[in-house]
């Protein structure tokens, strides 16, 4: 799975205002199945907050993604091959409506297969279509549980007074897990973070500053996206 299909709509983008004001997230993801904590360091990203839009600097990928939500739109930039793509809200939603059919005759045709293997396989994708999780959240530890048998968020949040900015963050949350799987079909289907954006909302004033995915036993997936977050954007960044 691609690291970054699965935890691209983990990155933050906070303000204390506005957007416009300007934000800069810097991520690092960790791989803690490979490594004891804090874990072996796989990837790292930088997300700029300005003018009422985010972009998302990917180093690996040499890739810059631009979430444009008056446009509408994503725009997506990679220097290396001087490709620009533009994907707008309706055309990801109009590719994610086609997502379940699809998902489901897959599922059939891997139970018909027979195999413990398959039906390992089958039963995950059939979770990731419809997530059933146990939830939890410890307001001491500002910790948000999302679980299950083999698939698990471990989410800690931070107190956000201005809770339009954390419907903002969901939105944008939202929107990138289906661009997510659009681009990397081999990732995660988008339903589990979209419930997990969810229980966030239910919370009403918390922000995710860390996100914790763990797949075991049925996978060895084991990731966590650490953010840390500057208000206002520096020289080198209006640079970029």
């Amino acid at each position: 799975m691609a690291l970054r299909g699965i935890l691209f709509g983990s990155i933050l983008c906070l303000s204390s205002v506005s957007f416009g004001q300007g934000l800069r997230i810097s991520t690092h993801v960790y791989d803690l199945e490979k490594a004891p904590a804090p874990g072996k360091m796989v990837s790292s990203s930088l997300s700029l907050c300005h003018n009422g839009r985010i972009y998302d600097y990917v180093n690996a990928a040499d890739e810059v993604v631009i979430f444009d939500p008056v446009e509408r739109r994503f725009t997506i930039l990679n220097s290396s091959r001087g490709l620009v793509t533009t994907l707008t809200f309706d055309e990801i939603r109009h590719k994610m409506d086609s997502l379940e059919p699809k998902t489901k005759q897959y599922i059939q045709e891997l139970r018909a297969a027979g195999s413990p293997a398959t039906e390992r396989m089958a039963d995950a994708f059939e979770f990731q279509l419809h997530p059933k999780f146990e939830q939890s959240y410890d307001a001491m530890q500002e910790l948000l549980i999302l679980s299950s048998p083999s698939f698990t968020y471990r989410v800690e949040t931070r107190q956000w007074e201005e809770v339009d900015q954390v419907e903002r963050y969901l939105a944008y949350a939202d929107w990138t897990a289906q661009l997510n799987f659009i681009l990397h079909p081999n990732s995660l289907l988008p339903e589990p973070r979209l419930a997990l954006n969810s229980a966030l909302r239910n919370l009403k004033d918390r922000m995710p500053i860390s996100v914790e995915l763990d797949l075991r036993p049925n996978d060895k997936l084991h990731l966590r996206a650490a953010h840390q977050l500057t208000r206002n954007l520096s020289d080198d960044d209006h640079r970029r």
